[in-house]
């Protein structure tokens, strides 16, 4: 079906090409009917005539070092092109000190020497302006983003009353051009471990044994432990709790023993912690930009000497044999012959457009149904269009009017519905009629987001008749 399909494709293409070069062909016949209607209407002028459109929109401008009683209207106005070294980005023209002023205004860099300035004078609304004087005004371009700065400290202690002296409450940030002072942020401080040593020290336990017949040594027990350390007997030593009396000499009954322990331990200590601080703020940046140079010109009107009057020419008129134009002396052509050639260029112009439109209408809005027919499965061919009535309550389409040309030699048809005929025919059973021949297909509510819907439909006598497929 792919293959079909692309068979299909290249049909569409060799079938759209005389009507795309028929449209091209419409086109330039319209646009030279036009121009020979612009030419013919337009009188002959031996010289080359520059026509400068300028909008002249009333607008209030004043710098420091005008006039202050001035207040005349100042009236902006299209630069003209002329090959100057450097082009303004605007000109005025308004009335300044008794004078008919213009203002030319160029933004340059600071690496272009402002001596690119054109200071040569001109004429310009039928006067001549010369060159008076040059304003300056430098800019810049300022900028600001919001900036996060780390500072980090070596501290002893990770108490963060004892840290907080040691940190500024603000710095000064200067980078990239940027600067602005940052406040400590107190709620984004961390500390860390900054280092640890290890030593070995001698830990002592004692313990007491009382209630102990006699003071042997061998009655206390060689090594204790405690917090998982062990700890080795290192020296004991002897008291005696209660004595009695033998034959009236006194007698020590029993004895307490104070034992001593020693065990040799590792201990790490924290040598010092580090301290991370956050200082947060808006910095700024100012950038030097273009410098306005505004150059003044002073205008004087031009006086013009005018020669004598020429004596007047006169002019004969001749027809020539056949074409029924009117000529005079100087090869042109009357006015009755431009008016002419104007009203049939226009009758012209308005006959390719109704043309263009018919076309446009008939090829591009009237067919809303393209038919194919399915030959094999690798074969389908265009068979024809159709245009259906999509307020008739029973939307019909006969295949008849389409297939006549080129029938499906296997009775099976594709029906395709442009995008802007679905809206229209959603949840109704179109009928489709092929000679005695009938099919129903419905229209689902999906087809209405599909740029083109298709189905198709059987007329064979393989499968069943009158059902689509």
């Amino acid at each position: 079906m792919n293959q079909s399909r692309i068979m299909h494709t290249k049909k569409n293409t060799a079938n759209a090409v005389p009507k795309g070069i028929f449209s091209l062909a419409l086109i330039i016949t319209m646009v030279v009917c036009f121009r020979a209607t612009v030419f013919a209407s337009a009188p002959n002028a031996p010289g080359t005539v520059l026509t400068v459109n300028t909008s002249l929109n009333a607008t209030s401008e004043s710098d420091g070092d005008e006039d202050p009683d001035h207040d005349h209207d100042t009236y902006l106005i299209t630069a003209p092109n002329t090959p100057w070294a450097w082009h303004p980005i605007s000109v005025a023209n308004e009335p300044m000190n008794g004078f008919n002023a213009v203002r030319r205004t160029y933004a340059l860099p600071p690496d272009v020497n402002p001596a690119v300035i054109s200071t040569s004078d001109f004429e310009m609304f039928g006067q001549r302006f010369t060159f008076a004087y040059v304003l300056q005004q430098p800019t810049s371009n300022e900028s600001f983003m919001e900036m996060r700065e780390t500072v980090t400290i070596e501290t002893r202690s990770r108490n963060l009353n004892d840290i907080l002296p040691h940190l500024e409450q603000e710095i000064w940030f200067e980078r990239d051009g940027f600067a602005g002072t940052l406040i400590l942020d107190i709620h984004a401080i961390s500390v860390e471990v900054a280092g640890t040593s290890r030593h070995t020290t001698t830990a002592t336990r004692q313990r007491a044994f009382p209630h102990l017949s006699t003071p042997d040594n061998a009655l206390i027990p060689r090594t204790i432990t405690d917090g998982g350390t062990t700890f080795h007997l290192a020296s004991v030593e002897w008291q005696a709790s209660s004595t009695s009396s033998i034959d009236g000499i006194p007698m020590a009954s029993s004895y307490t023993a104070t034992a001593t322990f020693t065990a040799q331990v590792t201990q790490t200590r924290t040598t010092g912690y580090t301290v991370t601080a956050e200082y947060v703020g808006t910095v700024f940046r100012t950038v030097q930009g273009k410098t306005l140079f505004t150059a003044i010109f002073y205008g004087e009107p031009i006086i013009e000497i005018w020669p004598d009057e020429p004596e007047p020419v006169t002019v004969i008129h001749v027809e020539p044999e056949g074409d029924g134009v009117v000529a005079d002396e100087s090869g042109g052509m009357s006015d009755a012959a431009i008016t002419v050639l104007a009203v049939i260029g226009t009758i012209i112009a308005l006959g390719a457009f109704g043309a263009g439109g018919f076309f446009l209408a008939k090829h591009l809005l009237g067919y809303n149904v393209t038919v194919y027919g399915i030959n094999s499965p690798r074969e389908i061919v265009k068979a024809g269009k159709i245009k259906l009535d999509l307020n008739n309550p029973e939307p019909t389409i006969f295949l008849d009017k389409a297939v006549g040309v080129s029938p499906a030699k296997t009775g099976r048809y594709i029906i395709q519905i442009v995008q802007r005929a679905i809206p229209k025919l959603v949840n109704k059973d179109v009928r489709v009629v092929l000679h005695d021949k009938e099919a129903f297909h419905r229209i689902p509510e999906k087809a209405v987001g599909m740029p083109i819907y298709e189905f198709e439909v059987n007329f064979s006598d393989e499968e069943d008749e009158g059902h689509d497929e």
